[in-house]
């Protein structure tokens, strides 16, 4: 089983980041979620795009889990990942201050945006190593 396996991108800094992404998105969607203000317009985005994106997030680490980067060669999945995260912090981080505009003070909406700002830092940390990556690879991959 451990051959299907590959443990290296989660044990990896990028890894960590997505699983991190994945566990804050999930706390901020299940916060807004769980009152009854979800029915608003700005908190109904804000779902929409935790939700969206922690599947995107689930999805993109079930893919790498099981090899499919290493097999299917004909993407560049680190540029792949670059744009991935690029839109989740646009997404996310607008998400996030329209619902810290819209909290009414209330201590669950609170930390229901500081959460979604949290992902939206984690994938703008996330884009910076997959800028750093990408450029690695074209200086390897280019002979000067």
């Amino acid at each position: 089983m451990m051959g299907v396996l590959s443990l290296e991108y989660i044990r990896s800094k990028q890894g960590i980041l997505k699983v991190a992404q994945l566990v804050i998105l999930l706390v901020a969607f299940t916060c807004v979620r769980s009152t009854w203000y979800n029915n608003f317009y700005a908190f109904g985005f804000f779902e929409a795009v935790t939700l969206g994106y922690s599947i995107t997030v689930a999805v993109f680490l079930f893919l790498t889990v099981f090899g499919v980067p290493k097999k299917a060669l004909c993407v560049n999945w680190k540029i792949a990942e670059f744009v991935f995260d690029t839109l989740g912090f646009i997404f996310i981080s607008t998400g996030s201050i329209v619902a810290a505009v819209k909290t009414y003070e209330t201590p669950i909406l609170v930390a229901a945006s500081v959460c979604g700002l949290l992902a939206s830092y984690l994938s703008v940390v996330s884009v910076i190593l997959s800028f750093v990556a990408a450029r690695q690879s074209q200086s390897v991959d280019t002979p000067v």
